[in-house]
């Protein structure tokens, strides 16, 4: 149960102007972020600490340390994680101070194991990354200058303290006692960085009587004419009073007015029902817009506000459908009603240091998964739960959450001082984040049950200490969390682990979310994505090398290459570059200079996953998630990822943003025949015209054909299937390809697409002159290209920092096409500047 107390009050409201009486919010928050220094006894001074942050970008902005991100220097760097840290700043007393005014210092964030000081006095004793820390003290107890202080304590060593008294070694090893960002640990995509330090803002909280603590709503009702919203308030207040309660939406002229409540002493929730008459819903951006009611909340007494607070309200419902079925199992969302197949990817901390993460870094993140298309992004549980703003921008962008729990490739104790930590973490963070319209699902792990079950996890152990281990994970992942969710935000699902079911149990197939994994592992060729597709795809994933630019963050060294030791410390698979090769020399030519092998390597991994998404896409309804692992890195390394870590759009990023279009041409060939799916995500039927040609690599047509199509909505529709034999004849595989478009009834070009007919390897590809012409615009450049021959993935490059509309596509034989690179700077001579690459290039240079 939650500590603090619900009341329940009927009340039949009537909607009114509302009335703000006059005067100044007696509620003031003064951020403590400035001023903040560190020291420890490696040093024989005090540094200026930037708040948030971490002790390892401290040390390296105070040039103590070299970068954690470059080269070899993780191994030099441990010495940090096994060392006490000091972080201190003083404070002035606020003015104007009253006896019996409420004063509350806030961490909202602290990594992790930490004594806080005030004034030399021990406050509290902190031991989760995931909750805040809220301290109260009497205003007659500060000082006219106030030292506050927090003593970090190594993680190392003090979980190792809990740890060795477990009577047996679990799986994670020490960090299974401690709530933490698991992925600091080191992953086979970071760096072992456990730090430390004050990771979200600090804040002095003032009021008097009473305050708003909290707000949440949840949909009680909702049809087209009407929404009926259960409206949630936490008041805390140090005395029994009346008071009013105006709830108005700034955006709308909505006005509610609730006076009179009988206010109680302490924590209370209060309960209002809201009408709103022809509501607008919140919908993913794909199919509509993510409208928000901007409500804001005050509580006066006689005219007097105490406090004011806003929050954003969608309007919508959100179902996981898991129905019986003739295969076995259903895995969907309905939203408003409505099945949505979800696209997108899995979300990881931006930085290894996440307190160090920007504003405009949460900013781009998000844009760039809404330019690709994405409608989903999972947050992975070996992560963070992220900072508010994360979630803020996901509600106004239209995208969905996969809010995992933070518990990842780990079994845990059942220590009651643990569980109880779990508990209040879990119910502060589902109370937190329930209000917001994009969390879609919360999931209690990450592959916690597959690698109990499939890994040889239970084989480790005793049959008492194995049904005993076993028991604690039911505990919590099917006891403790599902019912923290149901109580808090019962109309936000729950699974118990991702996947359900693990790769080597065949119900994966046919039941719940699947981690495919066959591709990349166990080095099954490509075509594996189209001969098994499960319910919910929420983990597939392939590797590639980053961009040039994030190499050089590595190592700048002019004789860098893909094999240099610097760059093989930032891959952290142990068979990553084997199966990288394995995969390229199987597909592609493969490469000795480094820039054309990185280029190379990112055509090979979205080759790889756009035949997943495709895959899974063909098969809708049955399947009805594609979510690739992964979107972002948290240092630059050779990765899964789509975005690098200099934030450069791999090419997968592109593929993805052509795959995930709510209308696709889907061709396949299958069993010696050409089969074109068109797979659709609109909610509305649409007139389309699917037209598609062979022509050989300069543009001589050798058979074409147009399909009228009635295209219905939110559909996967079968619209052609033909021998291959009967439109290739005896035409080269080498020197042909087939190219689809589809129009609707306007002539406007909705999509175009390439299918080629053997392993870009063997492509019989011209060397070429690319025409282009550049014009500056408004928002940075336009680039006009054209081709006599077929230029495969050209690939377009300008020494600026910038977006490209498009990158690593097929120009068509004397197809002109229109790209725009998106920048603030200008450039001197761009023309001479513009660089191309592509794989005409690769294989004429082999």
């Amino acid at each position: 149960m939650l500590k603090s107390k619900h009341l329940w009050i009927i009340i039949i409201f009537i909607i009114r102007s509302s009335l703000y009486a006059s005067g100044v919010n007696p509620y003031t928050i003064i951020n403590l972020n400035d001023h903040w220094e560190f020291s420890s006894n490696a040093y024989n001074q005090s540094y200026p600490a930037n708040i948030p942050g971490s002790i390892h970008t401290d040390l390296f902005q105070n040039q103590l340390i070299s970068d954690p991100f470059q080269g070899q220097n993780e191994n030099q760097l441990q010495w940090i994680d096994t060392m006490e840290w000091v972080y201190q700043r003083v404070f002035s007393k606020p003015k104007n101070l009253n006896p019996d005014d409420q004063i509350e210092i806030i961490f909202k964030g602290l990594d992790t194991y930490a004594d806080i000081y005030l004034n030399d006095s021990l406050l509290l004793s902190t031991n989760n990354m995931f909750n805040p820390w809220k301290i109260k003290i009497k205003a007659p107890s500060l000082k006219k200058k106030n030292i506050l202080k927090v003593l970090f304590k190594p993680t190392l060593k003090e979980e190792q303290k809990i740890y060795s008294q477990l009577p047996y070694k679990l799986p994670g090893q020490s960090r299974v006692v401690t709530r933490k960002a698991a992925y600091q640990y080191g992953w086979d995509w970071a760096p072992k960085y456990v730090s430390c330090g004050i990771w979200q803002d600090v804040e002095l909280h003032i009021w008097n009587s009473a305050k708003i603590s909290k707000l949440n709503y949840s949909i009680a009702e909702l049809d087209s004419l009407r929404a009926i919203i259960n409206f949630k308030i936490q008041i805390e207040s140090k005395k029994d009073f009346h008071g009013d309660i105006s709830i108005r939406a700034t955006n709308e002229n909505l006005n509610f007015q609730f006076d009179n409540i009988s206010i109680r002493n302490d924590v209370y929730w209060y309960d209002f029902r809201l009408e709103i008459k022809n509501p607008k819903l919140w919908w993913t951006h794909n199919l509509g817009t993510p409208f928000l009611y901007d409500f804001e909340v005050q509580l006066s007494e006689k005219e007097e506000i105490k406090h004011s607070k806003k929050i954003q309200v969608g309007i919508r419902t959100i179902e996981l459908i898991r129905d019986k079925d003739s295969f076995g199992e259903s895995f969907y969302f309905k939203l408003n009603g409505v099945p949505i197949f979800m696209k997108g990817a899995n979300y990881i901390p931006q930085s290894s240091f996440p307190g160090n993460v920007s504003t405009d870094n949460y900013k781009r993140i998000i844009s760039d998964a809404k330019s690709a298309n994405m409608n989903m992004l999972r947050l992975w549980g070996g992560g963070i739960y992220e900072k508010d703003i994360f979630y803020d921008l996901c509600d106004e962008a239209g995208i969905l959450i996969w809010q995992d729990f933070m518990f990842a490739n780990a079994m845990y104790l059942n220590d009651s001082l643990f569980l109880k930590n779990i508990r209040t973490e879990a119910e502060f963070q589902v109370q937190r984040l329930s209000k917001h319209p994009s969390v879609a699902v919360w999931c209690g792990n990450n592959e916690i049950d597959e690698a109990w079950h499939n890994w040889g996890w239970s084989n480790n152990y005793s049959k008492k200490d194995s049904t005993e281990i076993w028991n604690n994970y039911i505990d919590i992942f099917h006891n403790i969390l599902p019912n923290i969710v149901q109580e808090v935000s019962p109309e936000i699902p729950y699974t118990s682990s991702s996947p359900l079911f693990g790769r080597g149990n065949p119900r994966s197939s046919f039941e719940g979310d699947n981690h495919y994994w066959y591709v990349w592992h166990d080095a099954y060729d490509f075509d594996w994505y189209n001969k098994v597709t499960g319910r919910f795809m929420s983990e597939f994933g392939f590797q590639s090398y980053p961009s040039i630019e994030t190499i050089y963050l590595i190592d700048s060294s002019e004789s860098v290459t893909i094999n240099s030791k610097s760059i093989q410390a930032h891959q952290k698979h142990h068979k990553g570059n084997y199966l990288i090769n394995h995969y390229m020399k199987n597909y592609y030519p493969v490469p000795d200079n480094t820039e054309d092998f990185i280029y190379v390597s990112q055509l090979l991994q979205a080759e790889g996953i756009r035949t997943g998404i495709l895959a899974q896409r063909r098969a809708k309804p049955f399947c009805m998630g594609s979510l690739y692992w992964q979107l972002n890195d948290c240092w630059p390394a050779i990765s899964w990822s789509s975005i690098d870590y200099s934030g450069n759009w791999k090419a997968l990023h592109y593929y993805a943003k052509e795959d995930f279009k709510n209308i696709i041409a889907n061709p396949i060939i299958e069993n010696d025949s050409l089969k074109i799916n068109i797979v659709s995500d609109k909610l509305s039927p649409e007139e389309i015209y699917l037209n598609f040609s062979l022509i050989d690599f300069y543009g001589q047509v050798k058979f074409k054909k147009e399909i009228k199509i009635l295209l219905t909505p939110n559909s996967n529709q079968l619209v052609y299937k033909e021998a291959i034999l009967n439109i290739i004849k005896d035409y080269s595989k080498n020197k042909h390809l087939l190219y689809f478009t589809i129009k609707n009834k306007n002539d406007n070009t909705l999509e175009t697409r390439t299918l080629y007919l053997t392993e870009p390897k063997n492509l019989e590809l011209g060397k070429h002159n690319v025409y282009f012409k550049l014009k500056s615009t408004k928002n940075g450049y336009e680039l006009i290209l054209k081709s006599s021959i077929l230029i495969k993935n050209l690939f377009c490059q300008l020494p600026a920092k910038g977006e490209w509309s498009n990158n690593y596509f097929d120009l068509l034989p004397d197809v002109e096409k229109t790209i725009m690179f998106i920048t603030d700077e200008k450039i001197k001579s761009i023309e001479s500047k513009i660089k191309f690459k592509s794989l005409n290039h690769i294989l004429n240079n082999k």
